[in-house]
């Protein structure tokens, strides 16, 4: 059996890490190799790592910690963990997610039969017990994802040949990193293989969603223009033709989300909430639907 490294990020989760990991023991394939990355932890989540750790030894479930002596965000983490994995596959998982217990194995069943590169399913977002919403990766993702879908991190199992030395997360990015990064691997990989199911839940809780733990958010319109831009001249001559028209289309819908998202600020300051509430269900029809 190959190994999968799951790679996740962790900062100030004292009171859901736990949980975390005891969803991930659970999954029907071994060995998994897990890194976890620290971000520099203000409160009791690396004693919690640690307890788990030496309550749960298991040479095919082999937990590696590593600690960021400061904050570097989720992005550092996420790139810091790709240079420590040894598996042929790669599981990115955040801190509030879970996963269904055959979600692994069923997917790396999957790739090897298919000797494919790419394998994504369905997610839910959850709280408790109670289903917020299901969301659908089937249809054309390519042309989803260039128009604002986002596949969500835990969806996909990776081939880690197909990003090693290739593709990395944009630490420049606060938020929407997920989007970025699977954006720019849907195209680098040309095809995916759609293997209906829920199997990623993103678990709504009391504490801070991941990306709320940094910074103060902003607009990164610029930061992402610039990112995908960038990665469609260095991969000009590696991207299937249709790969390369959907990045220029995911271009051209960030152009038109920040031009819609200062507009909105000014028409709200002008004018009243009524016509801009129009111009939002403009907007949604044309990019949404």
């Amino acid at each position: 059996m190959h190994t999968v490294s799951v790679i996740l990020p962790v900062f100030n989760r004292e009171n859901i890490i736990s949980k975390t990991l005891e969803n991930l023991k659970k999954q029907n394939y071994r060995p998994l190799e897990v890194i976890l990355v620290d971000d520099a932890s203000t409160d009791d989540t690396i004693e919690k790592i640690y307890y788990f750790i030496n309550n749960n030894f298991d040479n095919k479930f082999n937990i590696r910690l590593y600690l960021n002596k400061k904050n570097k965000g989720a992005c550092y983490c996420r790139n810091f963990g790709i240079s420590k994995s040894t598996g042929k596959y790669l599981q990115f998982l955040d801190s509030d997610d879970q996963l269904h217990s055959n979600k692994i194995r069923d997917q790396v069943n999957l790739l090897e039969y298919k000797n494919s590169n790419l394998v994504l399913s369905d997610y839910e977002y959850r709280k408790d017990n109670e289903i917020l919403k299901k969301c659908l990766n089937n249809g054309n993702l390519f042309k989803k994802v260039s128009l604002g879908w986002s596949i969500y991190t835990s969806s996909p199992l990776i081939k880690f040949n197909l990003i090693k030395d290739k593709l990395n997360w944009n630490e420049k990015l606060i938020f929407l990193q997920d989007k970025d990064f699977l954006f720019k691997l849907l195209m680098l990989s040309g095809n995916y293989i759609y293997l209906p199911g829920f199997t990623s839940y993103y678990m709504q809780h009391s504490d801070n969603q991941i990306s709320d733990l940094y910074l103060f958010k902003k607009p990164q319109f610029f930061i992402l223009i610039l990112s995908r831009a960038s990665f469609l001249f260095k991969n000009l001559f590696k991207l299937k033709f249709k790969c390369i028209l959907y990045t220029c289309l995911g271009i051209v819908q960030i152009i038109f989300e920040s031009i819609y998202y200062y507009m909105k600020k000014i028409i709200k300051i002008l004018f009243s909430e009524k016509i801009y509430s129009k111009i939002k269900n403009i907007y949604q029809f044309i990019f949404r639907a």
